[in-house]
């Protein structure tokens, strides 16, 4: 994938519903926030490194992903991220990497709601396809956001 790709995302965006977690959470009120062990934190990270870099790929973050935050995260805002991100994925299928800006959000928000992390296909259609699997809830309400 292309650095060039990242003039497709919209960072802001992807930025303004993350920063909504931040907004309701405990944490960030009392001070005592560490965005290393978080998964928004670690999701905010990514895209304000990718916004002033301008690049896309993030070589070896998908093993960085903290996989200890157990904070309870409300499965409708994280749906409607979710969905924000599908549809700022461009579909590449065959030149998909999971280091990219938008696959690392992806997943680290599922890791807040799933068992078992998910293997982009490539195709959103797919995705929901293979998140159904594992919640016809979720899936459902990730659709409901991309028809928005």
């Amino acid at each position: 994938m292309s650095d060039s790709k990242a003039l497709d995302i919209n960072f802001n965006k992807l930025s303004n519903y993350l920063s909504e977690f931040c907004r309701d959470c405990d944490l960030q009120a009392s001070g005592q926030c560490k965005e290393a062990t978080c998964l928004i934190g670690f999701s905010k990270k990514v895209v304000r490194f990718a916004q002033q870099k301008g690049v896309f790929d993030i070589p070896g973050a998908s093993n960085l992903i903290p996989k200890n935050d157990f904070k309870p995260y409300y499965q409708e805002q994280i749906s409607k991220t979710i969905a924000e991100s599908c549809k700022q994925c461009k579909e590449c299928r065959d030149n998909h990497s999971q280091d990219c800006v938008v696959s690392l959000v992806r997943t680290a928000l599922e890791s807040a709601v799933l068992q078992e992390q998910i293997d982009y296909p490539g195709s959103v259609f797919m995705y929901l396809a293979k998140v159904k699997q594992q919640s016809e809830e979720l899936s459902s309400q990730i659709a409901n956001h991309l028809r928005k």
